[in-house]
């Protein structure tokens, strides 16, 4: 396989970052404590600005091998425990819902289920017009590096597909008070990160993403997705890993 750039960890991300840039690792490590980027590291701004690649190739003087086009991202899910759960890899939202929906059928009342289905089918085709697209045409959503996915604090909430958590919370997407599935959720099936191989749409802004991560305290920035689903299903062949938290 080709290289992929991922970020399991501080070294991977060092690793993907050098293999990117096509430098050695010391090189990255030694850009990390360097002023300019110490001082741009302090805003989110600066860091997603379009200056900042700029700096970090004229420091490097190299530029970001662009004709790679893929890179391992990181889904936030539960699942049985089975790596059969994803046979069918990850599904866009609007399917997605639905098969995860019949994959816990047997933990919603009988009487439940038909108005679960229903709810969280408008919940999904809802909040994708707010983000001005269908909801065939969303998901599914990832992170750009595996401590955003399974540390942080918007990674672990949707360890329950937000949907779900929308038939009972209330939220302005969803209607809320038809059943909380949270508990049930979390205490049947196991919180999971599914990394997987997918299409770079910008590796500028990739790359930003991985220097944030490695100038942050906490390693637990994510400042934000570069990857887009688009409602089209990550065949199965395409996940690198399942990783048990």
């Amino acid at each position: 396989m080709s290289f992929i750039p991922s970020c399991d960890s501080e070294e991977d991300a060092i690793k993907s970052l050098a293999n990117i840039y096509s430098v050695p690792g010391k090189e990255i490590e030694r850009i990390l404590s360097h002023p300019d980027v110490v001082e741009i590291a302090k805003s989110d701004i600066e860091l997603l600005s379009p200056y900042f690649p700029a700096v970090i190739s004229q420091l490097l003087k190299s530029s970001p091998r662009y004709e790679l086009t893929f890179a391992a991202y990181y889904h936030s899910t539960s699942y049985n425990g089975c790596a059969s759960w994803f046979d069918e890899g990850l599904l866009g939202s609007s399917a997605g819902i639905g098969r995860f929906i019949e994959k816990i059928s047997m933990l919603i009342p009988e009487e439940k289920r038909e108005a679960v289905v229903r709810e969280s089918s408008r919940i999904v085709a809802y909040r994708s017009e707010l983000e001005g697209s269908t909801a065939k045409g969303t998901g599914p959503y990832a992170w750009n590096t595996l401590t955003a996915a399974s540390s942080s604090e918007n990674g672990i909430r949707y360890q329950v597909p937000e949907a779900i958590q929308d038939l009972w919370g209330g939220s302005f997407v969803g209607h809320g008070n038809l059943i909380d599935l949270d508990g049930v959720i979390r205490e049947n099936l196991k919180p999971v990160v599914v990394k997987f191989k997918g299409a770079t749409s910008d590796l500028d802004t990739y790359c930003s993403v991985l220097w944030g991560y490695l100038l942050s305290e906490s390693g637990e920035t994510h400042l934000t997705h570069t990857f887009k689903g688009n409602g089209v299903a990550i065949p199965r062949e395409s996940i690198l890993a399942i990783i048990d938290l």
